[in-house]
């Protein structure tokens, strides 16, 4: 401090902040246990991507070089034949695309609607039996979907939705899973963001569509992507509920290259990774908000 004309004046002392001197500090070296558990991690994480490198190679593959012994990491020569034959050749293949976009599409679209509206009313709705219908909810959760493959076909061939889009969609338009998520984050959130809309005269359903609905945009990602998943990679009910060749679905249709003596396996995983590109794609672009709603979903009644 110094005085000027009689007036006192403070100067300004700039102290070194805490983010610079820990930016300047030098890393701390790694410990045995840390460098051991990164070669774990590691080493785990190249056996688990080994089958699908080691298959996605093989697509590029002809038929005697699949077969061919002992098998080699990379095609030489590499060959596309098998997307052409698969996507061109294969007359029905690009009918169950369509026929997987449609039924995934339409499923994910009405989980995320209908289990965003149930989760709204059992999380921050009072009303006679939510407690008796959450739980019950919750306890279909516990039932083996084999176990309720016949009476689901008896059902759908009574409505006539056997060998048509509406057996796939109906049954699947809003799982347990999706409800118990959307119900477990919609309980984070504070009730005071509907109420004044509430209070304003806003109806229950603007409140959820306008100002609730835009906040749960993590938990409609996980919804999403898990719907999507389900209905895209599922096998054993498409094959029940479809007759006709045409109307199969993706997964369906890739074992119809398996024949009774010979399995073109070229074309089997050729189709694979047509079947599985969409869902790498879509996971990597949705990661953070999938990440962030797995994290999020759990914290009701922290």
């Amino acid at each position: 401090m110094s005085t000027i004309g009689g007036v006192a004046r403070v100067e300004k002392v700039q102290l070194p902040s805490v983010a610079v001197s820990m930016r300047r500090r030098p890393p701390l070296p790694l410990s045995l246990s840390r460098v051991l558990l990164y070669v774990v991690l590691v080493g785990y994480g190249l056996f688990s991507l080994a089958p699908f490198l080691f298959a996605f190679s093989s697509s590029f593959k002809t038929y005697a070089q699949v077969l061919s012994w002992p098998p080699s990491l990379l095609p030489n020569p590499a060959t596309l034949d098998n997307y052409r034959f698969i996507l061109s050749g294969a007359q029905l293949f690009p009918r169950y695309i369509l026929n997987s976009i449609i039924y995934a599409g339409a499923v994910t679209v009405l989980n995320v609607l209908l289990a965003s509206m149930a989760g709204y009313a059992f999380g921050r709705m009072e009303f006679p039996g939510k407690n008796f219908f959450y739980l019950l909810t919750l306890a279909v959760l516990m039932i083996p979907s084999q176990l309720i493959l016949i009476p689901k076909f008896l059902v759908a061939y009574t409505l006539h939705l056997t060998d048509n889009y509406g057996g796939l969609i109906v049954p699947a338009m809003v799982t347990p899973t999706s409800v118990f998520l959307m119900t477990q984050f919609l309980k984070t959130l504070p009730r005071e963001l509907e109420e004044a809309a509430l209070i304003d005269g806003c109806s229950r359903f603007r409140a959820f569509w306008q100002i609730i609905f835009p906040l749960v945009r993590p938990a409609v990602t996980v919804v999403a992507l898990l719907s999507f998943q389900g209905a895209w990679n599922e096998f054993l009910w498409p094959l029940i509920v479809m007759s006709h060749q045409e109307n199969y679905t993706l997964t369906v249709g890739l074992a119809f290259f398996k024949g009774n003596y010979v399995t073109q396996y070229n074309l089997v995983l050729a189709g694979a990774m047509i079947s599985i590109a969409p869902l790498v794609i879509i996971f990597f672009i949705f990661q953070r908000y999938f990440i962030q709603g797995l994290s999020t979903s759990g914290l009701a009644g922290r």
